[in-house]
């Protein structure tokens, strides 16, 4: 039975060229890099099975890479300007942008704008789709929480789309979010720099209990359906709360606003990052919590036993972590999954390249090429932790899955 083992995705703040690196998330060992011409915004980086996309902090740009193909080379998708957070809707066939103030929602088959959404006042700061409401969610600078009802918003029709609910309570910017479910309740939380976070219901947008920390939260995460969260704050010390031990009877709180302090007494803490922790990402089976600091350090724990397993220090402030399901032994064969939006630049001699790949009726097209049955072979271990210095003069996956094609073939 195949294992699939987590590959862990991070981009960092100072850079060149700036370099998403992806590495084993239970050994460090590193796959695969993936270079730009500019640094990654937070919450720019999203991955589909056959992509990774990567926004860019200071121009009106996406980058795009295809997985599972030895060309490394990007293709950059124009949009309206730079953006501050992205994800995907509906199974990756819309990709919604946070954009200034706005969302900018586009079609991922062949670039179009469907239709711009606008209610913050200030920069947005995350964005998340909650595939069993069926709606998008909005946090930002202005302290309000929006969701948008997706079956709501038709481009033939609507010329001014408010949001549905709006959700108001916190005092400073708000950073991250995450969702969960509890039973029957469809949850929310946020994290904010009003040093709390609250728990809201995302059908009543009702705020159900408010947690205070002593430090501001910069980030956040949960399982679907764990009733523990994890809370990254500015000087570094990650957060475990437990939602069953504090909010016992959801029942009884719909219709009061408890706030409860966190403290050692009802929460347990993780400590190593000398700085603010800015990405949290919890594994599928939450026993591995991924955590990346602007001290420079990504750490992956051990939640059974709250120690370090190990970690890897860049050279600068590290902006994203995302687990990506890669599977080294998928070799996609009869995909008709192509690399989305109908035209792209290419920067090539200074000259802008144009890249078309839909058919005049829309529909996409995946060339077939030997290229396409590429796999991703994992590194052998190293003695230490691997660097990228290490994965620049290791040989290509294509030369190491001759090699260790060979080496069973002479073992057999």
């Amino acid at each position: 039975m195949v294992q699939y083992q987590p590959t862990v995705l991070i981009t960092t703040q100072q850079a060149h060229p700036w370099t998403i690196s992806g590495f084993n998330g239970l050994n460090g060992n590193v796959l695969l890099t993936f270079k730009c011409d500019a640094p990654v915004a937070c919450h720019g980086l999203l991955c589909s099975r056959d992509h990774i996309y990567a926004a860019a902090v200071d121009r009106p740009s996406i980058y795009v890479w295809k997985l599972n193909s030895r060309n490394r080379d990007y293709k950059k998708i124009t949009v309206a300007g730079p953006i501050s957070s992205m994800t995907f809707i509906r199974d990756s066939t819309v990709l919604a942008c946070g954009i200034g103030n706005k969302i900018f929602l586009y079609k991922l088959d062949n670039g179009q704008h469907l239709i711009t959404l606008s209610a913050h006042i200030r920069t947005i700061n995350h964005l998340l789709f909650d595939e069993d409401q069926d709606c998008l969610i909005s946090v930002g600078e202005d302290n309000l929480i929006h969701r948008w009802n997706i079956e709501e918003i038709n481009p033939d029709r609507n010329l001014d789309i408010s949001p549905t609910k709006s959700f108001q309570g916190h005092t400073g910017p708000i950073h991250d979010l995450c969702q969960i479910s509890i039973g029957k309740f469809h949850l929310l939380l946020t994290a904010s720099s009003d040093l709390s976070v609250r728990l809201w219901d995302i059908v009543t947008g009702k705020c159900l209990c408010t947690f205070l920390f002593p430090n501001e939260i910069h980030s956040i995460c949960s399982s679907s359906f764990s009733k523990t969260v994890y809370c990254g704050t500015d000087i570094g010390t990650i957060f475990i709360v437990s939602l069953r031990t504090l909010t016992s009877q959801f029942g009884g709180i719909q219709h009061q606003n408890p706030t409860i302090t966190i403290d050692n007494n009802n929460s347990k803490q993780l400590n190593h990052h000398q700085g603010s922790v800015i990405s949290l990402r919890l594994s599928a089976d939450e026993q591995i919590l991924y955590s990346g600091s602007l001290d420079k350090d990504c750490v992956i724990w051990d939640l059974s036993s709250g120690q370090i397993r190990f970690k890897k220090t860049c050279s600068s402030p590290i902006t994203n972590i995302l687990l990506a399901k890669i599977d080294i032994d998928d070799i996609n064969e009869g995909s008709t999954i192509s690399i989305p939006f109908s035209s792209f630049s290419n920067e090539t001699h200074g000259e802008v390249v144009a890249h078309t790949l839909a058919t005049r009726n829309g529909s996409m097209q995946r060339p077939i090429s030997n290229q396409d049955s590429t796999k991703f072979i994992p590194m052998p271990p190293v003695n230490g932790e691997s660097d990228e210095s290490v994965a620049m003069a290791a040989p290509t996956f294509v030369q190491m899955a001759r090699l260790l094609l060979e080496q069973q073939m002479n073992s057999s």
